[in-house]
């Protein structure tokens, strides 16, 4: 999964990237016409609690790719904004940093205002592609029946979503179904992705009121929640080693970092959940979207279980723990046999029987 990290200038949104990536990005006025990116691994105790039962050579966690812009202020131009903004068209979750630290904040209005930038650099891309398509449907341009009805098929959600663009709202507002997003999919709109937002707070602000005010703004969008935590002081305490971590936050009366949840819901937004492979060779959490069938998550493993699938062998992670074994577990009668259409749920333990 990819995520990427926008905001105004002055937002934090870099300190925020740091503290989720364990980064020493430079902050403060970074404005480099490349972004920052970094990989990190997602905890997840169910991988933890089965690799500490198998103790296979390989523990291999499911991992996120951060990819944290320049700030885009408000006015800097439409092109200018659009070269920035063009990182994240690739990313499955956009996280919005709006600035919640300090007096004299609007967190409201800078979550309007940036908005209205991604809207914007949508809106452009879908003006001149419109045109485009205009022109050619009118002149008969060369190409199959299916090539005119895909023409056809994209111009017709184009046109559905150019209205909303115009209107202030993100795209997200209008329902698509599958054939439509994937007729739209290349363009990587952003207004179309699911938008988690961030109110970066002080080290010490209370900031209940400031993000019950953000979500009831943000539930009116769909894709679209909001969650708060203190950027600089998360930053601060990844770069601690862990004794001193503990020290410190007991000072601070701080239970446990918050970046956590922000990880978790990305990952709720994206509709995406997670399933395991386990044995003593290797343990590995594998990201799907909700819905996948067994054969094309086996195909996240490798292809040619995919083109040789038979069948795959199920259990829950926590069957699997409680069996203590995967002999046992088949005892008990807790391994499911499934076919290729079965769909895939969160914590499956899946061993994938194949023939090419």
């Amino acid at each position: 999964m990819q995520i990427g990290i926008a905001g105004l200038p002055g937002s934090g949104k870099t300190t925020l990237f740091n503290a989720l990536a364990h980064q020493h990005a430079h902050v403060g006025g970074y404005a480099g016409a490349e972004p920052n990116l970094a990989v990190v691994k997602v905890p997840d105790e169910r991988l933890d609690k089965l690799s500490a039962l198998f103790q296979p050579v390989k523990h291999t966690p499911a991992e996120v790719r951060f990819v944290d812009v320049a700030g885009v202020a408000k006015g800097m131009g439409q092109e200018s904004s659009a070269a920035v903004l063009a990182h994240l068209r690739t990313v499955d979750v956009l996280l919005q940093v709006i600035g919640a630290f300090g007096s004299g904040r609007d967190a409201a209005a800078d979550f309007e205002d940036f908005s209205l930038e991604l809207q914007l650099a949508d809106l452009s891309q879908i003006e001149k592609r419109v045109d485009r398509l205009e022109k050619e449907l009118r002149l008969g341009s060369k190409g199959t029946p299916a090539e005119r009805a895909a023409k056809e098929r994209e111009l017709t959600v184009l046109q559905r979503l150019r209205p909303v663009l115009e209107a202030g709202q993100p795209a997200r507002t209008v329902t698509l179904d599958p054939e439509e997003t994937k007729s739209v999919a290349s363009f990587g709109f952003l207004t179309l992705k699911p938008t988690l937002v961030v109110l970066n707070l002080a080290d010490d602000q209370d900031g209940a009121a400031a993000l019950a005010a953000m979500q009831q703004l943000t539930a009116e969008v769909p894709l679209t929640s909001a969650l708060a935590l203190p950027g600089k002081l998360e930053m601060e305490l990844g770069e601690l080693d862990p004794s001193e971590r503990e020290e410190f936050m007991q000072a601070l009366g701080i239970e446990g970092s918050e970046l956590g949840g922000v990880t978790t819901e990305a990952y709720r937004l994206a509709d995406l959940i997670s399933f395991f492979t386990a044995g003593d060779d290797e343990c590995r959490a594998w990201t799907i979207r909700s819905g996948t069938n067994a054969q094309d998550a086996a195909g996240e493993i490798h292809s040619d279980l995919a083109r040789g699938f038979i069948r795959a062998e199920v259990i829950r992670w926590d069957k699997l723990l409680e069996a203590g074994s995967e002999a046992a577990a088949k005892k008990h009668g807790w391994v499911r046999q499934e076919g290729k259409s079965y769909t895939v749920a969160d914590g499956d333990v899946l061993h994938v029987l194949f023939n090419v």
